[in-house]
């Protein structure tokens, strides 16, 4: 199967890399696009993969194309190898904020997966979110969701719920460095100098995460509970946690979703 990617962007260029390293896809299993022609040139090189002459010769080529062009160069591309694609192929988009139903327009009855990966793909730690229109098979999903499990895990949504998804997984990580940051300035307040303490925050963070990815598989245990597990009565971690309950965490936390999700429907 030959896989071909319309754009050699920072998240193209990490799927790309993800899934040559994952051993999912072989250099020449991928062609490359890009109207950059010195970027395509770069990550074609990088991971010995083919250089497509345009986007039409690559649709020609391949059996998957993922477009991974920025939304306003979405309906230019379509319009262009749309006589191209044929009900054989499969269309992966990860152009944020553009429907299946706008696509669609565009390329007719064509199978289609939208995925919506976030920054962490970079470091193939990317919380994927992936829906399909009518014409994608089951088989046509599981290949969206090989790929993009390349570079961190996937799960499959109603498109009716990207803009919460996004919310939750694509605007989160700017949060939590916030969270991180704030932290650490904490640290700096109590002495310890401010590399350090992104440094522990930063590890504390992860371990935490990858505890509660772990508990869930295992034993089903919920944040909440491994909360109780750390506040050991009448002691620092219940007091500090209280405090910021008062301060309005929690809240906060929320009303961030609540402004990106209203955000994401005045942009639509």
């Amino acid at each position: 199967m030959t896989f071909g990617f319309i754009g050699a962007g920072n998240m193209a260029s990490a799927i790309v890399r993800g899934a040559v390293e994952s051993g999912y896809l072989k250099g020449n299993d991928i062609f490359i696009a890009d109207r950059s022609q010195t970027a395509a040139q770069a990550l074609a090189r990088e991971v010995d993969a083919h250089e497509a002459a345009s986007n039409t010769s690559l649709v020609k080529e391949c059996d998957v194309i993922v477009l991974a062009v920025k939304p306003a160069q979405i309906g230019d591309v379509l319009t262009e190898i749309a006589d191209t694609l044929t009900p054989e192929k499969l269309l992966i988009s990860i152009a944020a904020g553009i429907s299946l139903e706008a696509i669609e327009s565009y390329i007719g009855q064509t199978p289609l997966v939208r995925v919506m990966p976030n920054m962490n793909a970079s470091i193939a730690e990317s919380m994927t979110g992936i829906c399909s229109n009518a014409e994608a098979t089951r088989e046509h999903i599981s290949t969206a969701r090989t790929l993009m499990n390349s570079v961190g895990r996937t799960l499959v949504i109603d498109e009716g719920d990207f803009p919460v998804f996004s919310a939750l997984a694509g605007c989160s990580p700017a949060w939590m460095y916030e969270i991180i940051d704030s932290l650490a300035r904490a640290g700096v307040k109590y002495g310890i100098p401010k590399a350090q303490a992104v440094a522990i925050v930063a590890q504390a963070m992860v371990g935490s995460a990858q505890l509660v990815l772990t508990s869930a598989a295992e034993d089903e245990r919920t944040p909440a509970e491994l909360i109780d597990r750390v506040c050991s009565p009448g002691g620092t971690t219940i007091a500090g946690l209280l405090a910021a309950q008062e301060a309005g965490l929690g809240s906060a936390l929320v009303k961030a979703v609540d402004a990106a999700v209203a955000r994401d429907g005045e942009l639509g």
